[in-house]
């Protein structure tokens, strides 16, 4: 069995990724008990836990707000997905921004750890890191160019890494997703493309909390600080008729937006194929990557 660790910069990016691989890949929610999911990530015979939830138990509690405590901290394990098919997991996890690179290098590194001394008896005998991201006013290029910069150390040289594609780097496969608008506008985020979806599943509440937003906005309000928080505040507002007081990633959750929305998106499809289509046993050379889908 293989795993696929899907780095998200937040919970409504963990969410798309979970419904895309859901819609356009068949995948399945696993939503058995952490100690028995597939080995190391769950307990064996030989270790009283697995590798989440000694992950998990890493925190020192007493250094805490009891608020803080009550939260897992990043990076956050926010779901598994299966194919059954390819016989592999998707671990979702998100870190609330890209630029917190080192805990998210400690998880590999400790996961490396384990599954690196041979002869290894676990159910998952490799895996591949696909990190997703927003452009934003960076700009794809630029993104990666970060992404490679901070995860230098741990992947080698990703100078080959473009986006929408694999390297085997150093280590093991490593890709990366970058949200933006489009081939022409290589800046924007995930909500440029969430904001069609929404819209064209509730046309009447959109364009109406659209005119809310707009109408009632202050230039000093944090709705105003970008295009992006603008959608998020659009997206939310939309969704509130069924899903009052809930946030945008429950209103893209399996029971908000239907499933035609990400039947429909180009942009679903392109992250599914991106997430499936992994170099597993035909190692490339660094730097080379595989056709962009």
């Amino acid at each position: 069995m293989k795993a696929v660790l899907v780095f998200c910069e937040g919970r409504h990016d963990a969410v798309f990724a979970q419904r895309s691989l859901g819609t356009h890949a068949g995948c399945q929610w696993v939503n058995t008990p952490i100690g028995e999911l597939p080995t190391p990530f769950g307990r064996n015979n030989v270790a009283r836990k697995g590798f989440i939830a000694g992950w998990l138990e890493r925190r020192a509690h007493e250094d805490l707000s009891v608020r803080a405590a009550a939260h897992p901290s990043e990076p956050r394990f926010e779901a598994i997905i299966k194919n059954v098919t390819t016989d592999t997991i998707f671990v979702i996890i998100s870190t609330q921004g890209k630029k917190k690179p080192r805990l998210v290098v400690s998880l590999l590194r400790a996961l490396d750890d384990i599954l690196r001394p041979p002869p290894s008896t676990f159910d998952i005998s490799e895996y591949a890191a696909a990190f997703l991201f927003d452009a934003n006013s960076e700009g794809v290029k630029a993104t990666l160019q970060g992404f490679g910069d901070q995860y230098r150390e741990l992947f080698g040289d990703l100078v080959g890494l473009r986006h929408n594609r694999w390297t085997t780097s150093e280590t093991v496969p490593v890709g990366c997703f970058v949200f933006h608008k489009d081939a022409q506008e290589p800046t924007g985020t995930l909500e440029d493309h969430l904001a069609p979806m929404v819209k064209g599943a509730w046309p009447n509440r959109f364009l109406e909390a659209e005119g809310f937003i707009d109408e009632k906005r202050r230039e000093s309000d944090k709705v105003s600080n970008s295009e992006s928080e603008r959608l998020k505040a659009i997206i939310t507002a939309a969704g509130q008729f069924d899903h009052p007081g809930d946030p945008m990633s429950i209103i893209i959750g399996r029971n908000g937006i239907p499933t035609a929305a990400f039947e429909k998106s180009q942009t679903s499809k392109s992250l599914s194929r991106f997430l499936t289509q992994i170099p597993w046993r035909a190692p490339l050379k660094t730097g080379s990557s595989v056709p962009s889908v």
